[in-house]
This record gives structure tokens, sequence and C-alpha cells, in this order.
């Protein structure tokens, strides 16, 4: 028997908040290796050099990066128990909620990228979340947003 829509769209979800769920990791515990690239290409120093000559804004720069970890955190937790408890029953509330929960995550992550004007392998990364949302939202989006 082949699957329903609603439940291929669940699947993306699924998926998706657990890619959410790994990126907000990564931002938080390897948050150093994360963006030293970024900082550099943002700044045109080292991030260690800054770290040297000024440790007090750079430890502050780590901090907002983990703060912002945090938030998606919070996103893919979001996603994943709305996507559970009530997009796999396919109710109207939950397919809107995850339009919002979703794109805070990827659009945030590829605004990033083009803000700082670094467009390295991780917007690849981030343009692959913005795809499983929109396919999660888009496959079951006429069975959810037809119902009375």
């Amino acid at each position: 028997m082949s699957r329903s829509k609603l439940e291929i769209g669940s699947i993306f979800m699924v998926v998706m908040a657990w890619y959410i769920l790994v990126m907000s990791v990564l931002w938080i515990f390897v948050t150093e290796i994360m963006f030293v690239s970024d900082f550099k290409v943002f700044t045109g120093t080292t991030y260690a050099a800054y770290l040297a000559s000024d440790p007090i804004y750079a430890q502050m720069y780590i901090i907002t990066k983990r703060l912002i970890g945090f938030i998606f955190l919070a996103c893919g937790i979001f996603v994943y128990f709305i996507t559970q408890k009530s997009y796999r029953k396919g109710e109207k509330w939950a397919w809107y909620a995850l339009l919002l929960g979703g794109s805070i995550p990827w659009a945030t992550f590829i605004i990033y990228k083009i803000f700082i004007g670094y467009y390295s392998g991780s917007m690849f990364i981030f343009v692959i979340g913005a795809a499983l949302l929109v396919l999660g939202l888009a496959i079951p989006a006429k069975e959810i947003l037809s119902k009375k």
C-alpha cells in the first residue's frame, strides 16, 4: 500500500527537524570551529588574531553564536513535536506553525551567509534544510489546507 501525501510530508518534516537539531548542536558545541572561516571572510582577520587582540569581544561573538544555536534548538524541538503530535493528523494549524517554525532557522542560516558574503559549502547544507521544509509542507498542502 502506498503512503499518503500526509505521511510523506510528515517524514520530510521529521527529517528536517532532526536536521535543525544537528545544526543547532553544532552551533552550540563547536562554535569556534564552525565560524572561523565566516569570521575571516566578514572581518578580514582571523578569529585567533581577534581573540588575541580583543578577547572580551571575541568571546562575546562566540556567545552570541551559541545563543542563536539555542534558539535553533528550540525551533528543532518545536518542529519535531508539532510534527509528531498534530501534523501527522493533518491539523491545519500545525501546517502554519511548521511554516513559521521551520522557516526561522533556514531563512536565518541562508540570510546570514548572504549578509556576510560567504557562499561556502555550508550554504548548500542550509538550502537542503530549506528544501526539506518546502517538500514537507508542499506535498500534503492541498490535503491539509483544503480541510474545513
